[in-house]
C-alpha cells in the first residue's frame, strides 16, 4: 500500500510539471538552440551548450507549469481539458506544489550560474515575466504576446553569453521567436476557446474567432521571413531561400488542414511545431 501511495504521489508530481508532454519544454528550448545555431562553435562546445540549455529549459518550464497551475487552479476546474490537473482536482496540495516549485527554481539557478554575469543578469530579468504570465489571460486578449516575450528569452541569453551584448542578429531572432509563439499558442488556445468564453478568459483565439487562421498565417509568414533573412545573411546562398520556401509551403499546407473548431486538430497541429522548429534549427545550422 505504501509503495502504491508513493508511486501515485510521484505520478501526480510528474503530471504537475507536464512530464508526459515534453512539447512545452522543447518550445522553451528551441529559441536557445536557434541562437546557438547562429554561432560558429566547435562541435564539442556546441554539444555542451545544447545540453545545458536543454536542462535549463526543462527546469524553468517545470517551474512555470507549477506557477501557472497554482494561479489557475480554480479556473482549471471549470475547463474540460484541465479539470483533472493535480491542483485543480486536489490530488496535490498548494504547499506540496510550492515545495516542488522551489526545487525546480533551485535547479534552474544551478544552471544559470554556469553563465557569465551578463547572462545571469538577463536570466533574473525573465523571472517577473514567468510569474506574471498566468495573470495576462485575465487582463488582455493578447496573453500569447506575453508568453512569446517569456518563452523566447533564451535567444537573448545566448547572445549575452557569447557576444556580451544583444546584437541586431539576435534581436531579429528574438522577435521572430516571439511572433512564432503567438502563432503556435493561438493554435493551442483554440482547444479551450468555448470554455474560455464561458469563464471570461481572454486569448487571441477568443478575440479572432473564425478568423484565427489569418493571424496564424501572418505569424508564421513573419517568422519564416526573418529566418530566411538570417539564413541568407550568413550564407549568401540562393539555396537558403529555396529551402525556406519549401518549409513555408509545408507550413501553409499544415495550417490549411488545421480545423479551428476541433480541439483534437488544434492539439495535433500545436504539437507539430516541434517538427517545424527542428526544420528551422537544421536550416540555421546549415546556412
Amino acid at each position: 500500500m505504501l509503495d502504491s501511495l508513493v508511486l501515485k504521489k510521484i505520478t501526480n508530481y510528474l503530471e504537475l510539471i507536464r512530464f508526459n508532454k515534453p512539447i512545452g519544454f522543447m518550445l522553451l528550448m528551441w529559441p536557445c538552440w536557434f541562437g546557438l545555431s547562429l554561432l560558429n562553435l566547435e562541435i564539442k562546445i556546441l554539444t555542451i551548450w545544447l545540453i545545458i540549455f536543454s536542462f535549463g529549459s526543462f527546469f524553468m518550464r517545470s517551474a512555470g507549469c507549477i506557477i501557472n497551475d497554482i494561479v489557475d487552479r480554480n479556473i482549471d476546474r471549470s475547463i474540460q481539458r484541465t479539470r483533472l490537473r493535480p491542483l485543480a482536482s486536489n490530488k496535490l496540495s498548494i504547499m506540496e506544489a510550492i515545495l516542488l516549485l522551489f526545487v525546480f527554481l533551485f535547479l534552474s539557478l544551478v544552471i544559470l550560474l554556469q553563465f557569465n554575469l551578463y547572462s545571469i543578469f538577463f536570466g533574473f530579468l525573465s523571472i517577473p515575466f514567468v510569474i506574471l504570465y498566468p495573470f495576462m489571460k485575465r487582463i488582455t486578449f493578447w496573453p500569447q504576446v506575453f508568453l512569446g516575450v517569456t518563452f523566447s528569452w533564451g535567444a537573448l541569453i545566448v547572445s549575452t553569453q557569447f557576444n556580451q551584448s544583444i546584437t541586431f542578429q539576435f534581436s531579429l531572432l528574438y522577435f521572430a521567436c516571439v511572433i512564432w509563439t503567438v502563432g503556435y499558442d493561438t493554435i493551442y488556445a483554440y482547444q479551450d476557446r468555448e470554455d474560455d468564453i464561458k469563464q471570461n478568459i481572454k486569448s487571441t483565439a477568443v478575440l479572432f474567432g473564425k478568423n484565427g487562421k489569418w493571424l496564424v498565417f501572418i505569424c508564421y509568414g513573419i517568422t519564416l521571413s526573418i529566418f530566411g533573412y538570417l539564413g541568407w545573411n550568413s550564407s549568401n546562398s540562393p539555396i537558403s531561400l529555396f529551402v525556406i520556401a519549401i518549409i513555408g509551403i509545408c507550413t501553409y499546407i499544415a495550417i490549411q488542414k488545421w480545423d479551428i473548431n476541433s480541439s483534437e486538430s488544434s492539439s495535433f497541429y500545436f504539437r507539430q511545431n516541434n517538427i517545424f522548429a527542428l526544420m528551422l534549427f537544421i536550416y540555421l545550422s546549415s546556412f
